[in-house]
């Protein structure tokens, strides 16, 4: 009796929104294909439909938001400092947006923690920490480079 109420209410597809078309699609496939579960992303909004029993289906969805620090490695250059360096390849930002101040800058003192620079992948932010207490000697890359997986960020020196 449940079940023919809400098919009564329920509007054409063709009335529908797109999105909520193209979401219907999406889990019919899911159940038709017996899948547990699916992640699909389209521009910053990421959804993920998972099956939670043979009967239902669970749907997540989200936009991009900051996710926190990443673990920043360190290492020595050839003049014994310090190297703070990325700890995956990304696009680098010295501010947490554009109309914002940058986090810092050459001669800083930043204790171990602290947000130095913030990695964009996929429309998604991840701050670099100092991973001790150090003085900025050097900034190695532009605002807004693309960086490599390892790739020297700042010249520090530990205090």
């Amino acid at each position: 009796m449940k079940q023919k109420k809400q098919n009564e209410q329920r509007k054409p597809d063709e009335e529908l929104d797109p999105i909520l078309q193209r979401l219907q699609k999406l889990i019919a496939i899911v159940q038709d294909a017996e899948l547990a579960s699916a992640r699909i992303r389209d521009g910053d909004v990421e959804l993920e439909i998972s099956r939670i029993s043979d009967q239902s289906v669970s749907i997540t969805s989200q936009t991009s938001v900051p996710t926190g620090a990443a673990t920043t490695p360190a290492s020595k250059d050839e003049l014994g400092d310090d190297l703070i360096c990325s700890p995956m390849p990304a696009r680098f930002y010295r501010s947490p947006s554009p109309d914002e101040p940058v986090f810092v800058e050459i001669g800083d003192t930043v204790t171990a923690g602290e947000s130095l620079a913030t990695l964009e992948v996929m429309k998604t932010y991840n701050d670099v920490e100092a991973p001790f207490n150090c003085e900025i000697l050097e900034i190695l890359v532009e605002d807004g480079h693309a960086v490599e997986y390892n790739q020297p960020l700042f010249r520090v020196k530990q205090l």
